[in-house]
């Protein structure tokens, strides 16, 4: 049996816990440090409070189950979530570093109690990190997006004013890039979910390539329904801004009408209103924030799905549409495992004319269009949950052995 060795931090319950499962189904997993979050079965009580009291807290408690994991390995505080409050007043990345450190100080006085791996989500555990590697522990970070993300959305709230309020100043960036800096020279291994990411980290003071480690995500916890494409609709799914790329989908879509091709882009996800009034963005059918159940009708009827975003990790959304088996239009940015012409097309960022000239090709194109459909569902069977974990347990394994 391996060791318990590998103490996993992260807040809330980002892939639904994924990493500290995988873990304990190896033997590894020593605790999961977290905000709060219950054991499976430790709900029971709190499921029926919230029913009677709270139902709204449902499905919060529901997602902050870890399921799998007994009690003993779970340690969870509520204090960075009485710290998330802190995201009212000030910058999410000054509130970040400061939620991190409310659930650092706990862990402290825990101690490691005989972890030497400790491996974090994107900086999460605050100064526990440069604790733990003090007292001789491996860190091992999951960059879960791009460093430069907020440089590139004021970037793009320069290019296109109006359609977003400025939130990132030039003192948020740095501030964050330090943090980041800091980071990538305490982490022993930097865990990418794509090539895109890895890129933008080498730019980082401290930066080693040689602890770099590819690992795509996967699939994970897909709801699929029967295949039934409506020709000519496009699928977005994301929060409809800058990041996402959206001003670029909205010219795709007035290129297409132009064209006079029949089709109708429909944008899944949360958009506000100064988005929504911009005239450029007339030719799109916003259809809100939708539950599981509608997401996983709409990604049934989409013919295409589109995410040309500009930063990313490796998006969730795209997983989801190989495992339905959707050609996908994405950039290089969206650190997607989407090959060029094969799952669907690559094309370049900020790039209306080429979106449209893609969503185009495939559409009119259907032997292409089922090509790609079947490359999608093989491409979703090689990047699922068992497949990407046994690479993660992989990594991990590794790295016990090379400690001992």
């Amino acid at each position: 049996m391996a060791d318990r060795r590998v103490m996993m931090i992260q807040q809330g319950a980002r892939r639904n816990f994924i990493y500290a499962r995988q873990l304990e189904a190896a033997n590894l997993l020593h605790s999961l440090v977290t905000d709060a979050a219950w054991p499976q079965g430790g709900t029971a009580l709190c499921r029926r409070l919230a029913e009677r009291f709270v139902p709204r807290l449902r499905g919060s408690i529901e997602r902050r189950t870890v399921q799998g994991l007994p009690d003993a390995r779970l340690r969870a505080s509520l204090l960075p979530n009485f710290a998330s409050a802190s995201k009212l007043f000030m910058h999410e990345e000054r509130a970040f570093a400061l939620i991190d450190e409310a659930l650092a100080w706990p862990n402290r006085l825990r101690g490691l109690g005989g972890a030497d791996i400790v491996l974090n989500y994107h900086g999460n555990g605050g100064s526990f990190l440069s604790y733990a590697k003090r007292l001789g522990a491996s860190i091992v970070t999951d960059f879960v997006v791009t460093p430069k993300y907020l440089e590139i959305e004021r970037r793009e709230r320069l290019l296109w004013p109006g359609w977003e309020n400025e939130k990132s100043s030039r003192s948020v960036i740095e501030f964050y890039r330090k943090r980041m800096s800091r980071l990538v020279a305490l982490s022993d291994l930097y865990l990418c979910p794509s090539q895109a990411v890895a890129r933008d980290l080498s730019d980082l003071p401290g930066f080693d390539a040689a602890r770099v480690r590819i690992l795509p995500y996967g699939a994970s916890d897909v709801l699929l329904r029967e295949a039934r494409p409506e020709p000519g609709r496009v699928l977005f799914a994301g929060a409809a801004g800058l990041r996402k790329g959206i001003p670029y989908l909205a010219e795709a879509a007035r290129i297409l009408k132009h064209r006079r091709m029949h089709v109708e882009i429909a944008v899944a996800g949360s958009v506000s209103p100064m988005v929504r009034a911009r005239p450029e963005v007339c030719d799109l059918t916003f259809l809100g924030v939708l539950d599981r159940e509608r997401m996983a009708d709409e990604f049934a009827r989409a013919d295409v799905f589109c995410l040309p975003s500009l930063a990313e990790g490796s998006a969730a959304s795209i997983y989801e549409a190989l495992a339905n088996g959707v050609p996908v239009i994405t950039t290089e940015a969206s650190g997607s495992v989407v090959r060029d012409g094969v799952e669907g097309f690559i094309v370049p960022e900020r790039d209306g004319e080429a979106i449209a000239d893609s969503i185009w090709w495939i559409l009119v194109n259907r032997p292409l269009r089922a090509s790609m459909s079947a490359a999608a569902l093989a491409a979703a069977s090689r990047y699922s949950d068992e497949a990407c974990g046994r690479e993660f347990i992989g990594v991990i394994e590794t790295l016990s052995r090379t400690r001992r």
